[in-house]
């Protein structure tokens, strides 16, 4: 349903309000109104407009000025405003309660262009609501935008702090009026019209299209406009459509939603946990979405002794998950199965199932993911959502995926948006060939390498990792031989503290000889890995402890910075059978080095700058007009050379085939062990 011009527009509302159950038993409804199915009046000439604009010294809005010469005014409809009043009734607003000062005065250095013209838009406002009702219409003049319109505002006194709803224009509005009082009226038995018809087969048409992965985005526009109607099943569909497009590391944030459409996932569906559509798929949603919008209102407390304790912000989190103004009320069993949910939401042991095979390829793509091969994982998500089946007509996408701990940050925005795009059951069917028929498959990645590492050098990215690659053993026996307690769940990067990160290589490559010769195998998925990020002050597993009846790699680097009590570090060291073989470490300039090194590991080709005469300073004064800023005198004398640093990563993969999970580490959730 779009809006073209006023008269369809109005002639639509009026309508819709005067056959909604119990309109024409309503004192305020006029006889005229009711004979001519017309909310409106007459409408305001060309001189009754101009003598308006000549009253007020302005040039009305475009928008504002074609409504009055369609309706001089328009009567209670359905809303929060009471009246929008005639021509002789338009006033400027005058500011009467100070609300400019007010609203001026909370602004700080970080406001926005919004913030300002909004705070300011109450002195010089056009006031157009005709009852004090405590709910006004105002038009700012200040701010116009290249048609001419002026910003519209519905200010509904007392409510979100007196913070006005902006709208770009009168007609805007007006049309956002209109979606409330559908909205509001959604519920109400025997409501049914024209537009509930034509929006309830947008919806249906949504479903379908989405079902078979056409026009993702136009089913999304047709579910936000049935959605912002209130129409029952729309809601649902439009949470499920852009859970999918946000992700599974983006729940709880994502994009914003306009007023009249937000709320939990818990908010959607029937709302009985024997509903495998609520209890699956939309409850764990809402679980993950409502954790982490409470963490990230801890975040921002700096002082950890003003938090409360894990068990009281555990208790905190069960009561407000189950006081939900979005969601159902649980109690009995249903309260405690909710609970559990919730609690294993929390402690990352969820795990997201779903009937037939498709059940079956996220069973293995989570043995996958749990141990670093989230490419893979993805791959064979991927290649068996085709074989995907919902639970019922109002069941789109497999959205519980997203809050389970292991493939949730597997799939990304770009993915989910795939997943949505490939056709599945319930679907039309044959709306549409995929690939002029053929199947799709997604992209199988290159292995990584171990460079990365050298390139993330963000500011949130650590200036410190270390990690131990082991040859031919399982992860589970690396966590064993590292000794130091049973495997802890899954966590990310940031979860992980002091722990171990734990995992496979994954595929993609061969592993070495360890000698610097050929390359024997092609199984890179036969080497495990330890990992941590930061400086953790722990020493490390050593690679000779960890190479029993095997060969090891370790790793250590440590950036350093502009004080020598942070010197640049690259430790490299490869062991035999529990025994060292060959390395080198690079510290503060210097190179310490045992055993035959290969060429290709020449500490004096990776590091050329350290070693005998080794300047401290040269590069700090270095004026040889090229463009050096990457090299150690930008982050200070005592800081590893970033090319340097890849250079070195890049030999030690080339010679041991070995690869590192980029997006498992920085994004993904691995099993860990605890640091001693």
């Amino acid at each position: 349903m779009k809006t073209y011009n006023w008269r369809p527009f109005l002639e639509r509302w009026s309508a819709d309000w005067l056959d909604s159950p119990g309109a024409r038993g309503r004192g305020d409804v006029a006889e005229t109104a009711l004979r001519d199915r017309w909310l409106g009046f007459p409408a305001a000439g060309e001189d009754r407009i101009g003598e308006l604009e000549e009253r007020l010294g302005v040039t009305l809005p475009p928008t504002y000025r074609s409504f009055l010469a369609t309706t001089d005014g328009w009567r209670p409809a359905g809303t929060a405003v009471g009246r929008v009043s005639a021509a002789e009734g338009v006033h400027w607003y005058g500011d009467p309660d100070g609300l400019q000062a007010l609203h001026e005065g909370a602004l700080d250095e970080h406001a926005s262009e919004e913030e300002v013209l909004r705070a300011g838009m109450w002195g010089r406002a056009l006031r157009l609501s005709a009852a004090p009702d405590g709910v006004e219409v105002l038009l700012d003049p200040g701010d116009p935008d290249a048609n001419g319109e002026w910003a519209a505002y519905l200010h509904r006194a007392g409510a979100d702090g007196g913070r006005p709803e902006r709208h770009g224009s009168f007609m805007e509005l007006m049309q956002a009026l209109f979606r409330e009082f559908h909205r509001a009226h959604a519920d109400t038995p025997g409501f049914a019209n024209e537009t509930t018809r034509e929006l309830d087969a947008d919806v249906e048409e949504a479903r379908l299209s989405c079902l078979d992965g056409e026009d993702i985005d136009g089913a999304l526009e047709l579910l936000t406009e049935a959605a912002e109607c209130g129409r029952p099943r729309a809601h649902g569909l439009r949470v499920q459509l852009e859970a999918m497009l946000n992700g599974g590391g983006r729940i709880g944030g994502g994009t914003a939603v306009r007023a009249g459409v937000g709320g939990s996932p818990a908010s959607c569906g029937t709302g009985r946990l024997d509903d495998p559509l609520y209890a699956r798929e939309l409850l764990p949603l809402a679980a993950l979405k409502h954790l982490r919008t409470g963490r990230a209102d801890l975040a921002g407390t700096a002082d950890r002794a003003d938090r409360a304790d894990r068990a009281d912000r555990a208790g905190h989190d069960e009561a407000e998950f189950l006081r939900s103004p979005d969601g159902p009320d649980h109690d009995g069993t249903d309260r405690k199965q909710a609970l559990d949910l919730l609690r294993e939401i929390d402690e990352r042991t969820f795990r997201y199932e779903a009937p037939g095979s498709f059940g079956d390829a996220v069973a293995s793509a989570r043995e996958q993911a749990r141990w670093g091969d989230t490419d893979g994982a993805w791959r064979t998500v991927a290649a068996a959502v085709t074989g995907w089946e919902p639970y019922g007509e109002d069941h789109i996408a497999p959205v519980g995926l997203l809050a389970d701990p292991l493939l949730g940050p597997v799939i990304t925005p770009e993915r989910g948006r795939y997943l949505l795009e490939t056709p599945r059951a319930g679907g039309g069917g044959g709306r549409g060939t995929l690939n002029g028929g053929g199947e799709r498959e997604a992209g199988r990645v290159r292995a990584d390498g171990l460079g990365w590492l050298a390139e993330d050098t963000g500011p949130s990215a650590p200036d410190a990792y270390r990690f131990v690659l082991v040859h031919g053993v399982a992860p589970q026996e690396l966590a064993e031989r590292i000794g130091r307690g049973p495997l802890l769940a899954p966590c990310d990067e940031s979860e992980a503290g002091q722990a171990i990160r734990i995992g496979s290589c994954g595929d993609g490559g061969g592993y070495g000889s360890g000698d610097g010769g050929e390359v024997r195998g092609t199984d890179a998925g036969r080497w495990s890995f330890a990992f941590e990020s930061g400086r953790n002050g722990v020493e490390p597993p050593t690679s000779e402890a960890l190479s029993r009846g095997t060969e090891s790699v370790t790793v250590w680097c440590e950036r350093g910075g502009r004080s020598p009590a942070l010197p640049g570090i690259f430790h490299f060291s490869y062991a035999e059978d529990g025994e060292r073989v060959y390395g080198f470490t690079v510290r503060d300039g210097e190179i310490e080095e045992w055993g035959a090194v290969p060429d290709a590991l020449d500490p004096g080709q990776l590091f050329p700058d350290a070693g005998p005469g080794w300047d401290e300073g040269a590069h700090d004064d270095a004026d040889d007009g090229s463009d050096d800023s990457s090299n150690r005198g930008a982050e200070g004398s005592w800081a590893l050379d970033p090319d340097d640093e890849y250079e070195s990563l890049d030999a030690i993969a080339e010679v041991f085939g070995v690869s590192l999970p980029r997006f498992a580490i920085r994004h993904g959730r691995l099993h860990a062990v605890a640091q001693s």
